[in-house]
């Protein structure tokens, strides 16, 4: 089973310079309207990446 990266928004701080973004390779991370991020999980390739950059640690694997 593949696990996918999901952002708990209670622990995000939705910046827009978001460095867990930066680094996703498959550029999975992107923004609602209320710059709230997610997400796309047709893009997100499980690698964790984005769990060693998230300054504020919102990302789990699932």
């Amino acid at each position: 089973m593949d696990q996918r990266a999901v952002i708990d928004p209670a622990r995000c701080d939705k910046s827009p310079f978001c460095p867990a973004k930066r680094v996703c390779p498959a550029n999975a991370i992107e923004r609602e309207d209320n710059n709230e991020p997610y997400f796309v999980n047709s893009y997100c390739q499980g690698c964790g990446q984005c769990l060693n950059y998230c300054p504020n640690q919102a990302i789990k694997m699932v």
